[in-house]
């Protein structure tokens, strides 16, 4: 096969960051050679297998954007910085062989997929331009709304070539490009009715699906672009969001003249900020001091992802534009995070917190690494007051110790040829699976 120029996908989607090209060689056939899962406590010479299956399927295109659904279903999207990319269903009977099982055209490279949280397989949400839902059944994937087209009060472009196969765009090829593109989205687990999205264009949209235009409310949230949003678990009102500002916002729909930021770069707002979550804690009203403020600084602080929780709504994760770091923040202790991790050695380009361990973070980046972080072991060695693995929520040092700092994972995955763009844990939380080049691997750990 002929070598192909692929782009390396950022977790920023669209806007004025982009990371640079690299090449991606089909006929290098270096990447069969053996991966390991094994404790990352344990010098590199005494890795140790720890029961990894080395399944893997091979795309013709780099892939990014990715979501697992709880009947192993496997959604992945393209990034290619032309219009021919696509969106892609696999499924494996025993996680071990992937086949493709669905394909669908899109016109611009996908930057966030998601299942809908109500356990099935057969509705999903893309975003690039555009927020689409898209439904799968008979092995047929077809669009199915165009959220945005409907936002803006233009036809979706869905009556013809929206099936197995077909572009989805053709009745709004002329509108393509128009809209402000979709940085990131989030679908509420608890009412599948809503969704929240991100825009470049500083704002975040609320979706009700059962309301007559969809858009529920919109907002301004950052002072630049919004890169990601995230409902807080168990919660339809409050949400949090982070962008190209550096600051992390925490937004309640039921009152949102004000905002609470708990984290930007400048240390200069800590203390409106813990005022602001007191304010938000309380429920009373007041100024609060979350208003729009002016903490642009061209994007050197940018943060790219936002990972609520799924256990307590009061911790998030978050990481900044080309850092190793991950931070993690407690909104009880808003202004300065409560932990580093810093066992990456490149880029960060995603994380997620694992779905039934609590305190536990899966991070992939450019280092070409996959690191599990089991924050438990770390609060509970350190004298605080950890939850542990059964349940609760932490609880961290009350911050008069200053940033607590991890650089060891419990456990880390090395695949030494490609970058690891996206990462995503199986539902039950037994395997994760990533995307690195041309390939989905999927990772027993």
């Amino acid at each position: 096969m002929d070598n192909y120029r692929a782009g390396k996908r950022s977790s920023i989607s669209f806007g004025s960051f982009q990371r640079p090209m690299v090449n991606f060689n089909q006929n290098d056939l270096s990447y069969y050679s053996p991966r390991q899962m094994y404790a990352a406590q344990q010098p590199p010479t005494q890795q140790t297998p720890m029961g990894f299956y080395p399944c893997r399927y091979e795309a013709n295109f780099p892939l990014y954007a990715l979501d697992w659904s709880s009947e192993d279903y496997v959604a992945v999207g393209s990034y290619r910085e032309d219009s021919y990319n696509k969106l892609q269903i696999l499924h494996s009977s025993d996680v071990i062989s992937w086949e493709k099982v669905g394909e669908a055209n899109s016109v611009f490279p996908i930057s966030k997929i998601q299942w809908c949280p109500n356990g099935g397989s057969q509705q999903l949400a893309t975003c690039s331009d555009s927020l689409r839902l898209w439904t799968f059944t008979d092995f047929a994937l077809e669009e199915q709304l165009n959220l945005s087209m409907q936002r803006y009060n233009k036809s979706n472009g869905n009556s013809s070539g929206a099936g197995n196969g077909g572009n989805g765009n053709a009745g709004s090829t002329a509108t393509l490009g128009q809209l402000p593109p979709v940085s990131s989205f989030h679908w509420n687990p608890t009412d599948p009715n809503l969704l929240i999205s991100s825009s470049i264009d500083t704002t975040c949209t609320v979706w009700d699906l059962q309301s007559s235009n969809y858009a529920k409310t919109q907002l301004i949230a950052h002072d630049s672009e919004v890169f990601d949003v995230k409902f807080l678990t168990q919660s339809t009102q409050l949400f949090a969001s982070c962008g190209g500002d550096g600051s992390v916002r925490v937004f309640d729909l039921r009152s949102l003249a004000h905002s609470t930021i708990i984290y930007e770069p400048t240390s200069g707002h800590s203390s409106s900020s813990s005022q602001s979550c007191d304010h938000l804690n309380s429920g009373n009203d007041g100024n609060g001091g979350g208003s729009i403020g002016s903490s642009a600084d061209n994007g050197q602080n940018a943060l790219l992802k936002l990972e609520s929780s799924p256990f307590d709504p009061n911790v998030v994760a978050t990481f900044a534009q080309d850092s190793t770091s991950v931070l993690i923040l407690d909104m009880r202790y808003p202004g300065t995070p409560v932990w580093t991790l810093d066992g990456h050695s490149g880029a960060v380009n995603q994380i997620q917190w694992h779905p039934t361990r609590h305190n536990v973070l899966l991070s992939g980046g450019d280092d070409c690494q996959a690191l599990v972080w089991d924050l438990n072991t770390q609060t509970s060695a350190g004298g605080s007051a950890g939850s542990g693995g059964s349940g609760g929520t932490a609880k961290w040092s009350s911050g008069k110790m200053g940033v607590q700092s991890m650089d060891t994972p419990q456990q880390a995955y090395d695949d030494t040829n490609y970058e690891i763009n996206n990462v995503v844990w199986r539902p039950e939380g037994d395997w994760f699976g990533a995307n690195m080049g041309r390939h989905f691997q999927a990772v027993r750990t």
